[in-house]
Parts: structure tokens; C-alpha cells; sequence
């Protein structure tokens, strides 16, 4: 297998529509001044079967660097086990050569693309990465969101939903051009319980020239109280970036209230899966989160980071 590298114009040439937004070459271009080196790789034998696109940090090669996942993508649905190994070996000579010190790969959850996924992970495995951290994440399909929802989550999510929707709250989305007061609430939000925020407002808008962004505001008459930065990041999948709530409107269950609207909005647009995210960092839980996510119906899957010291 020989490594070829190219430029972000010549990879999305081969990968116009990979399977999720942070593998394509525009979301990486713009975010190319996150790392101090990108390199756009493509993995061949009679013919390109592989790519992945890497950032340089601290002298080691990263995937993603500035995303919640990345990983190989595949031209095809039927690429062979060993052709996955020749790259990862092929890879590992190319990094040892340039002197790089490891090489740290993030895939996302299995079910963005389970039988390719699932291939990788056992290539990488045997290629002696190694499992560096491994993370809850929450999801929820939108096939639980029916006349029967209701009675399907959590006791005190159920009266949690209750109660905010008798709180006299709305649930709006906004137009792009307003998405900053979305954007403000969760702001606020991180500032109040000490969380870092970390996109500015001017990255979320120079994502939104390569990601399609939904912004959601919850008001409790003219308040601005709950809000939920979403992005479309694969065919049929959302992935909630951000949502929050202000802890002093906490009484009106606000993040109930949101949840389910955001459901059921994405459930009449007719996608299939909303990404929540990990409630882990480091693999270490934040209780209360997971216990959040649980009681609202979401379901849970890994996603695993992966490592090779190189020297």
C-alpha cells in the first residue's frame, strides 16, 4: 500500500461526500490554522482505497484536531481487511520516517458507519494501537419519539417534561443570521456553571460555511432561557454541539422542555439519529449528565480513542 499525499482540493476530489462532515477536506481547510500542519493522505495499491486527514500537535500526528471525531474513510463499502492493515502499516512507516512521535486517531460512534467501523477497530488493534480512553455516548433515534414516548422514559423525566410544559415556555428555531442568541444563552450557561466554551461565536460562523447549523431558542415569555447549537453532520444523523439551560430558570425543567422539542422537530424533519455527545472526558462520567441523557430516552454507545507511540 503507498501513501500519497495530496492537497485538500485533490482529497475532496476522491471524497466529495465522506460519511460524516469532519472527515471532508473543506471542514479541515478551515480549520487548518487549529494545528500547525495538516496533511491530507490517501492510501493506494491498484487504486485509492483509504484516506484520513491528520493535524500536527506537538509532533504528533492527530485525527481529529479540531472536531469530535475524525478516522479513515474508504472509497468503497467493500474494502478489504487487508487493505485497511496495508494502510495502517504503510501509515506507520510514513509517520516513523518523518519523525513523528504517535499517531492518536478518534473514530466516531459504530453507528455513523457500523460495518466499516467495526473493520478498523479490529485493524488498529492488531496494529498495535492501543484503546487510550473510551467514551459514553449518548444518542437518541428518532423512532422512540412517538405517541409513546411519554411513558417510556424516566419516571422523574416524565414529570420533569410535565412540569415544563405547563411553565408556559416556547420553543423557537431561529433564522442563521439570529443563531448569536442561541449562542448567548449557552454562553451564559458555561459561564454560570464554570464549563469552558470552547468556540468562539466567529468559529461557529466559519463552521457554518462548511456545516449546515440549526440554532434553537427556549423563552419563557420574553426571557431567553434555553438554547441548542446543532449541526448536520451526516446523512440522516444531527449532533447536538451545544444546549444549555440558565440555573435560575431551572424550576421550569427547561432542558426537558428542550429535548423534547428538539426530538421531535428533527423527528417530523424525518432524521434518524441526534448525536448527543459524550458525558465522559478522559472516559471519566459526569453522573449527572448520564443520568440526564438515560432518563430522556437517549441511547448509549463507545467511541474510542485510539493511540501509537511511535518512539
Amino acid at each position: 500500500m503507498e501513501i500519497c499525499e495530496v492537497d485538500a482540493t485533490q482529497y475532496s476530489e476522491v471524497f466529495p461526500k465522506p460519511y460524516h462532515v469532519f472527515n471532508a477536506a473543506a471542514f479541515n481547510a478551515v480549520n487548518a490554522y487549529k494545528c500547525e500542519q495538516v496533511f491530507y493522505l490517501l492510501f493506494q495499491d491498484t487504486k485509492v482505497r483509504l484516506g484520513i486527514v491528520f493535524g500536527v500537535r506537538d509532533n504528533k500526528l492527530v485525527s481529529p484536531f479540531s472536531a469530535p471525531f475524525g478516522g479513515f474513510e474508504a472509497t468503497s463499502d467493500d474494502v478489504r481487511l487487508q487493505q485497511i492493515d496495508g494502510a495502517l502499516e504503510a501509515l506507520t512507516l510514513w509517520a516513523k520516517a518523518k519523525n513523528f512521535i504517535g499517531i492518536k486517531i478518534v473514530a466516531p460512534s459504530f453507528f455513523y458507519n457500523p460495518n466499516f467501523l467495526n473493520k478498523v477497530f479490529n485493524c488498529l488493534y492488531r496494529a498495535q494501537f492501543e484503546n487510550a480512553n473510551i467514551e459514553l455516548n449518548y444518542q437518541f433515534p428518532t423512532h422512540k419519539f412517538d405517541e409513546n414516548y411519554e411513558t417510556t422514559i424516566w419516571y422523574n423525566a416524565r414529570k420533569n417534561l410535565k412540569r415544563a410544559l405547563k411553565a408556559n415556555l416556547t420553543f423557537e428555531k431561529l433564522e442563521p443570521e439570529n443563531g448569536q442568541l442561541a449562542y448567548q444563552v449557552i454562553a451564559q450557561n458555561r459561564k454560570e456553571r464554570g464549563f469552558p466554551l470552547r468556540m468562539t461565536w466567529e468559529q461557529v460562523t466559519e463552521t457554518m460555511s462548511v456545516i449546515n447549523v440549526d440554532f434553537f431558542l427556549v423563552k419563557k415569555e420574553e426571557e431567553h432561557i434555553g438554547a441548542a447549537v446543532i449541526f448536520h453532520v451526516a446523512e440522516g444523523i444531527v449532533q447536538v454541539v451545544y444546549w444549555g439551560d440558565l440555573p435560575q430558570y431551572s424550576e421550569s425543567k427547561t432542558m426537558n422542555f428542550l429535548s423534547y422539542h428538539v426530538f421531535k422537530y428533527y423527528k417530523e424533519l424525518g432524521i434518524a439519529m441526534i448525536d448527543i455527545g459524550p458525558s465522559t472526558e478522559d472516559s471519566v462520567p459526569n453522573n449527572g449528565l448520564c443520568e440526564f441523557k438515560e432518563s430522556i430516552g437517549c441511547d448509549i454507545s463507545i467511541k474510542t480513542e485510539f493511540y501509537k507511540k511511535l518512539i
